[in-house]
């Protein structure tokens, strides 16, 4: 098993034994546990993919508030087991910190999350934490990040000044899993700075809302948790300094949700890659108490752009987002969200729908079922998703909260 640096593996392994959770004298202490089964509906032409797997996490928390509630230590662990692909075998801490509260100022120290953004489809203003692309491949799972975070909070906004010294490199999934990158990448990543993954960045934003609308705009100095690597000629990860300027809008009138988020990234002169603007948008409509109550329909649209065009190196560079969320109204918070990506350029296609609803006590631990399905259609050779092309998957999971 592949165990990070960040890792306390005495307190994980404690962590990971533990029983029922425990809400005691301002202690608290949960986990979660997942089981998942993946399987894969087509063929591969590479005979060495494998075509389904089974795996486990679980995933501990550990609360500690003191000093009359005003400081908080929180300590979060993770591990993966999987039956197929040792790659994604891994243990990780997302959260290991202290944070403290006086008056109007708020300060973290330790390992931390932090989430930006307010797009349905992708969060392009999202920097701070590495992505754990070991967990999927929609990059909504972030690896820990160190950090020192300073905030202060007026009456409609607050601003907020991050230390991250320490850089997390990204791991990539082994080149048998069918949704893995299409060669083996090189574990010894190569950084513009000199100090390589000791470099120091900086972050600063400031948020806040008025009337109607939520906003966020943030600067981001430092090295960029995207490498840039070709697989044809170049498998080594490439880790550059950027410049990143944010900008985040959420607008709430009635029924309607108009979001944006816009990104500005700047490289050195020095880096091989062209600067670049890059801004998702669009709107979702909410429906309230169809068929008598019984659901609520939202109707999701979001269109991205990259400045760079066909020599974006992301997948939504010209791209248009469709989707639905229904939320019934029931004891068991049942939900779906179905959606399509489509290529403006050269209509490769990509279908996703998320299903989940809470299903009782198993043991004495509340209990959550969830359905994922992706597919590709159409598929252009020129796409940089050309190699997820027999891809298409569907997981099965359960959850059980402790």
């Amino acid at each position: 098993m592949k165990t990070s640096i960040w890792l306390a593996s005495p307190i994980a392994g404690f962590v990971l034994f533990l029983g029922a959770p425990i809400i005691v004298h301002g202690i608290e202490f949960g986990y979660t546990v997942e089981i998942e089964a993946r399987g894969y509906t087509e063929n591969a032409p590479n005979p060495a993919r494998f075509d389904s797997n089974f795996a486990i996490s679980i995933e501990p928390e550990f609360k500690h508030s003191f000093n009359g509630g005003d400081t908080l230590f929180t300590f979060t662990s993770f591990g993966r087991w999987d039956n197929n692909d040792d790659a994604r075998q891994h243990i990780d801490i997302r959260e290991l910190n202290v944070v403290h509260v006086a008056g109007n100022w708020e300060t973290l120290a330790g390992l931390g999350k932090v989430f930006w953004g307010v797009a349905e489809s992708n969060h392009l203003v999202d920097v701070i934490n590495q992505t754990d692309f070991l967990e999927g491949i929609d990059g909504e799972d972030k690896l820990g990040q160190p950090m020192l975070r300073l905030s202060r909070a007026f009456d409609q906004s607050a601003l907020t000044l991050f230390a991250l010294p320490g850089f997390r490199e990204r791991k990539f999934l082994s080149i048998k899993n069918p949704i893995a990158l299409p060669c083996e990448v090189n574990n010894k990543p190569e950084y513009e700075s000199d100090d390589g993954d000791n470099h120091v960045d900086y972050a600063l934003r400031f948020s806040g809302y008025r009337g109607i609308v939520d906003y966020g705009f943030s600067w981001f100095h430092g090295t960029s948790r995207d490498p840039i690597f070709n697989c044809v000629s170049r498998r080594i990860p490439f880790y550059a300094l950027i410049d990143q300027y944010g900008l985040e809008v959420q607008t709430t009138s009635g029924a309607w949700l108009w979001k944006l988020e816009a990104i500005r990234r700047e490289f050195d002169h020095s880096t091989a890659a062209d600067d670049f603007t890059a801004v998702v948008g669009g709107f979702e409509y909410s429906f309230y108490g169809m068929s008598d109550g019984l659901f609520d329909l939202g109707v999701l649209a979001e269109y991205h752009h990259d400045s760079r065009g066909n020599r974006a190196t992301v997948v939504f560079q010209n791209d248009l987002f469709i989707g639905l969320r229904l939320g019934f109204n029931d004891a068991e918070s049942s939900e779906v969200l179905a959606g399509a990506f489509i290529d403006r350029d050269d209509q490769t296609s990509s279908f996703r729908i998320e299903a989940s609803r809470r299903t009782g006590k198993i043991f004495w631990a509340d209990s959550r079922i969830s359905l994922e399905a992706q597919a590709f259609s159409n598929v252009d050779p020129g796409n940089i998703s050309f190699s997820l092309r027999h891809s298409d998957f569907v997981l099965l999971s359960l959850t059980l909260f402790f």
